[in-house]
């Protein structure tokens, strides 16, 4: 690897120049595959320090990105005495800038593709680590956890963007037997441009002495699917009876129009920031909460996900003020007791993100229940 992109870069080094200024003229032009190869390098380093502690002896023993570079042989001959020597004679100030922004001019759109790309995936994710993440990728790994159960926990996973969850989806990729779990967890990885490689079946080792257990591995397991049933029924069912929906709760249940959107994923990334997991509905139930199949089961959900929560923020908008299920929201919330907090619209946008404990009035009436019902006594679809 690295032969093309040392040679494409190799016409912008400096007239006197070393490793490092390789390495940085990767890292401006090439950020992406750069950074692939170097999560990789800290995801298998840690791989091989367990390995160590437990059998003794490491397996996979990558090279961080810098030592692999050195070991290139385009770097080798572009780090070579006679390279440099000519290159330094040679060197054209002009010429040089000429090739750095024609190299710019075709790598910027590509980047820029990718951070697109990258970004629209963390769109649909929280940038935060719950409490409850361990929990769920432990029962994930639990002997006794059927290959249904793990979908939905992985399809939960998913909606989540950190260190524990994306080295979760790298050992999924590397280890489940089960070729749907792997493919979800290659294609999640894909969506952040992580660069993974997706294993064939034939690859995949089952390190057992049991020969009955290891032929359920092998003929059984390895090709059992589940299809996600996505509607609100399905939801509240796992909600009531589902391990991974169980141990979930939330700090913020952010009450909102859909139009505003924008705004409150402006407000949930703030949040996330300190460290505040937020309930969202088209982020944290997008697969089943669709609004072709708003019925009672949808009502049913919300005052779930309502219950499970701490506070709740109302995001005030014109769009906000006439929504029927705001209304329903914030009176049902209010019924429990807990803290309703209120923020404009307006200064989210301009990057105002205090709250204030919303005043009663504002919204609160006694024929909450009536106008909800009414807008969902329907069965689902």
């Amino acid at each position: 690897m690295w032969n093309q992109e040392i040679k494409s870069i190799s016409a912008l080094l400096p007239k006197e120049y070393t490793f490092y200024d390789v390495v940085a003229l990767l890292k401006k032009y090439y950020p992406h595959e750069w950074n692939s190869v170097q999560f990789k390098y800290e995801y298998y380093k840690k791989k091989d320090q367990y390995l160590k502690r437990r059998f003794g002896k490491a397996r996979y023993n990558m090279k961080s990105a810098e030592v692999l570079l050195q070991s290139n042989p385009e770097c080798r001959k572009i780090m070579s005495k006679k390279f440099m020597r000519n290159h330094s004679d040679k060197f054209n100030d002009l010429e040089s800038q000429k090739a750095e922004t024609a190299l710019w001019a075709k790598r910027e759109p590509k980047i820029n593709r990718i951070n697109s790309k990258i970004e629209l995936a963390k769109s649909k994710t929280q940038q935060v680590t719950p409490e409850f993440i361990d929990k769920l990728i432990g029962l994930y790994s639990r002997k006794n956890t059927s290959q249904k159960d793990k979908v939905y926990i992985i399809y939960e996973l998913k909606k989540y963007y950190n260190k524990k969850v994306i080295n979760f989806f790298f050992k999924q990729n590397d280890t489940e037997i089960n070729k749907q779990l792997r493919l979800i967890a290659f294609y999640h990885l894909q969506s952040f441009n992580y660069q993974p490689r997706l294993r064939r079946q034939k690859y995949m080792q089952i390190h057992k002495k049991n020969k009955k257990k290891k032929n359920y591995l092998k003929y059984e397991y390895a090709n059992q699917q589940y299809t996600l049933l996505q509607n609100p029924q399905e939801l509240e069912y796992r909600i009531e009876n589902g391990p991974e929906q169980k141990i979930k709760e939330y700090d913020y249940f952010i009450s909102h129009s859909s139009m505003d959107s924008s705004a409150v994923q402006q407000l949930i990334i703030y949040e996330n920031s300190l460290g505040k997991y937020i309930f969202c509905d088209w982020i944290n139930d997008a697969d089943y909460l669709k609004r072709h199949l708003v019925c009672d089961a949808t009502l049913k959900v919300i005052e779930m996900r309502l219950e499970k929560s701490k506070s709740l923020i109302f995001v005030k908008s014109e769009n906000s003020m006439s929504s029927i299920w705001c209304k329903y929201e914030l009176n049902y919330f209010n019924e429990l007791g807990r803290p309703i907090y209120v923020i404009n619209k307006d200064e989210i946008e301009n990057a105002n993100f205090s709250m204030k404990l919303m005043d009663k009035n504002l919204f609160l009436g006694p024929n909450f229940k009536a106008l909800a019902l009414f807008n969902s006594n329907k069965p689902c679809e």
